[in-house]
């Protein structure tokens, strides 16, 4: 975790796949901001976004489908901007 840090996800999801409350994000170990001066932190929170509008419908209510593609989705948005692939943890809530 020491050289390439840590991101923890959580969302929640109702049945359907649709997003019940924001996502929780945290990152430990990355900078805070990237080359271009934006915020590591939204770069993470945008990719969790994208990543939940291009899933197809059937695979939204796939708890396990939906946490790996944000895996991927926010290890290679936070490496694009920083070179580094940090180990990303997501947990999936279906309320």
């Amino acid at each position: 975790m020491a050289f390439s840090g840590m991101v923890m996800v959580s969302i929640a999801v109702d049945e359907k796949g649709q997003l019940v409350a924001d996502p929780e994000l945290e990152l430990q170990g990355i900078p805070e901001l990237t080359a271009d001066g934006a915020p590591m932190f939204k770069v993470a929170t945008d990719a969790v976004m994208q990543t939940l509008e291009t899933l197809p419908r059937a695979r939204r209510r796939d708890p396990d489908s939906v946490a790996e593609a944000i895996r991927r989705g926010v290890r290679a948005a936070i490496a694009s901007h920083w070179r580094k692939k940090p180990n990303v943890t997501v947990h999936v809530l279906v309320v």
